[in-house]
């Protein structure tokens, strides 16, 4: 797999991790694949910091 692909699809996947957990997806950006779970409210925004930052490496190191 070409690195440049490899790195956009974990790209990918950060957005919709992120979304999920920060409760952030909508039936307008899921299209037919939108799914609401049930969760705990709460501030999630230091979650969603962290698994970014996991994102991120290795975005990093695929480069």
């Amino acid at each position: 797999v070409p690195t440049q692909s490899a790195a956009r699809a974990v790209a990918i996947m950060k957005s919709a991790a992120t979304a999920l957990i920060g409760q952030t997806n909508t039936p307008a950006s899921g299209g037919a694949k939108y799914r609401k779970m049930e969760t705990t409210q709460g501030d999630c925004s230091a979650l969603v910091a962290e698994a970014g930052s996991y994102f991120d490496r290795v975005i990093g190191a695929i480069n």
